[in-house]
């Protein structure tokens, strides 16, 4: 496992202002879903379903799909182990920059790996063969597009993460359609802010997720973690992202932080993006600001002195904002 994730304030013996390191939706926990979890904890002194299939079945039903077509997993990352464990006999190409755990999962199985640049994908060059992982929108960039030509390399076997599915309005998500050469993989952990508690899905056709399905232990996904599933599924509504709102406030910060410090703020298509800085910054901000950043120069294919930053609430905004005004402006004193 790669060291350096956003989220990592629990390395660090430092008070946190604002984290704008991973890119969970900002806010506190809903406040139906805390009671819930509350009323289920008595529960954790049973076994959960081996298989989660109350959830299974609920996120069938969100998703427009069959119970065969659905695989509920510890977060999208034991998502990510299972395909390569499932499919190790397949060479694996990475669209880069990327989640570092695609590539780890894979090297774990001995796999060969080729990288390609993401940017690529917008010309709609793809591999013709093997197993191809991708993020739409893309992590750690922010960028994201349509990929329905996917249909169009049925001898590749694809898996589209769509864990920031909900943070855009450049693309929509390949669910319910679910072409036979792709497996969708989608996050609960994102959008309703408990990364705490691991909840992911794959999302395929039924032959496909039955191999990961005969890979996958049992007892994976917690008790807990299946009661707050079945809890966000039956109040979806509550849930929803208001990504208008969202993306206009994270133009309006990005403009803000251009005119600030003079430096590269990329474009996104989301709510996080990169900012090219003279210097690494992650600890300078941390200690003298309190403000947690996501060191982004350990993503294969992006160079050094870059942070990912997600979009908070605008006070938390305005903190880094200042904060980075003075860096370019003294330097790291």
């Amino acid at each position: 496992m790669m060291e350096g994730h956003g989220d990592d304030a629990y390395k660090y013996n430092v008070t946190i202002r604002a984290d704008f390191s991973s890119n969970v939706r900002h806010g506190a926990l809903d406040a139906g879903l805390l009671a819930h979890l509350q009323s289920a904890i008595a529960g954790v002194t049973h076994y959960p379903e081996a298989g989660a299939q109350s959830l299974q079945a609920a996120a069938a039903v969100a998703y427009v799909v069959g119970q065969e077509q659905v695989l509920v997993t510890n977060g999208a990352t034991e998502a990510i182990y299972l395909i390569a464990q499932a499919f190790r006999q397949l060479k694996a190409t990475i669209y880069i920059p990327a989640f570092a755990e695609y590539e780890d999962a894979c090297r774990i199985q001995g796999m060969d790996l080729v990288f390609r640049d993401w940017e690529e994908l917008r010309e709609g060059k793809v591999e013709e063969e093997g197993l191809v992982f991708l993020c739409n929108p893309n992590n750690p960039t922010g960028a994201a597009l349509p990929l329905e030509f996917l249909r169009q390399h049925p001898n590749t076997l694809f898996v589209v993460d769509e864990s920031y599915i909900e943070f855009t309005r450049t693309t929509t998500s390949l669910v319910p359609a679910l072409y036979p050469n792709v497996l969708v993989l989608r996050s609960l952990t994102k959008s309703c802010r408990i990364p705490g508690l691991r909840i992911g899905l794959v999302l395929g056709h039924e032959d496909l997720v039955s191999q990961l399905r005969a890979c996958k232990m049992p007892w994976s996904v917690n008790r807990l973690a299946i009661e707050a599933g079945l809890y966000i599924f039956k109040n979806k509504q509550e849930f929803a992202v208001p990504v208008e709102q969202l993306l206009a406030d994270t133009a309006r910060w990005r403009d803000e932080l251009k005119a600030a410090t003079g430096w590269t703020v990329h474009e996104t298509d989301t709510h996080y993006f990169l900012i090219e800085t003279p210097a690494p910054l992650k600890m300078h901000l941390l200690t003298r600001y309190g403000l947690l950043v996501r060191d982004a120069s350990n993503f294969r294919g992006l160079g050094p002195n870059l942070i990912r930053v997600a979009c908070q609430a605008p006070e938390h905004n305005q903190l880094l904002t200042e904060a980075l005004r003075e860096c370019s402006q003294t330097g790291l004193r």
